[in-house]
C-alpha cells in the first residue's frame, strides 16, 4: 500500500524552493507474523519471499521518483522494505519513532480478539505493558515533525507499519484518532 501526500509538485518530482514537500507513505512487505495472523508490535518479524517481492514492486512504482530521503522504523520488516526501494541501505534512516505500536500482552495474539479491539482504542490504556494510543500518537507525531523539519521540500518516503502509518496520516492530515482508524 502506497499513499502520496503532496501540495503541488512538478512533473519531474524535482525539489526546488517552489515545490513543497511530497511524502510517500508505504507499509512494509508481508512478514512472517502477517502470515501467522498474529500481532507483531515491537517483535522483529522477517519479510517472507512474498514480502521481498512486494518491496521490489514498491521500488518499481517509485522508480521515476527522485527520493531525497527514505525513513523506516528500526524493525527489520520496515527497514528491509526501505532498503530494497533504495537499492542500498546507506540512505535509509531508521527511526524508533516509526516503530509499530507496542501491543503489550496482546503481542503474538489475534488482531481480532474482542478485548484487544476494545482496549486498543482507549487513549490511556497501555495494554498491560505496552503503549497507550495517546503515547503511540505522540511518538509518531514527534518523528513526522522531525522529518518535515529536516525536509521542507522534496520527496520523502516513509516505510512504516499498519498502525504507524495510520498515525502518520493522522498527523499529516490533522485527523482525529477515529478518522485515522
Amino acid at each position: 500500500v502506497l499513499t502520496t501526500l503532496a501540495g503541488v509538485a512538478d512533473a519531474q518530482n524535482a525539489p526546488s524552493a517552489s515545490v513543497p514537500l511530497r511524502i510517500y507513505v508505504a507499509r512494509h512487505g508481508e512478514s512472517e507474523s502477517n502470515v501467522a495472523g498474529t500481532l507483531t508490535g515491537w517483535t522483529d518479524s522477517r519479510l517472507t519471499a512474498r514480502g521481498r517481492q512486494q518491496a521490489k514492486e514498491l521500488a518499481a512504482v517509485l522508480e521515476g521518483v527522485r527520493l531525497n530521503a527514505i525513513y523506516s522504523s528500526t524493525l527489520s520488516r520496515s527497514r528491509d522494505t526501505a532498503t530494497v526501494v533504495d537499492g542500498r541501505a546507506r540512505r535509509v534512516q531508521a527511526l524508533d519513532g516509526l516503530r509499530e505500536r507496542n501491543w503489550g500482552r496482546y503481542t503474538g495474539g489475534a488482531p481480532g480478539a474482542p478485548e484487544f479491539l476494545r482496549r486498543r482504542a482507549l487513549d490511556d490504556d497501555s495494554l498491560d505493558g505496552g503503549e497507550s494510543r495517546a503515547a503511540f500518537y505522540q511518538r509518531v507525531r514527534a518523528s513526522v515533525t522531525d522529518i518535515r523539519r529536516q525536509n521542507p521540500v522534496g520527496n520523502v518516503l516513509i516505510v512504516g507499519h499498519g498502525a504507524t502509518n495510520q498515525q502518520v496520516l493522522r498527523v499529516l492530515l490533522d485527523l482525529t484518532a477515529e478518522q485515522a482508524e
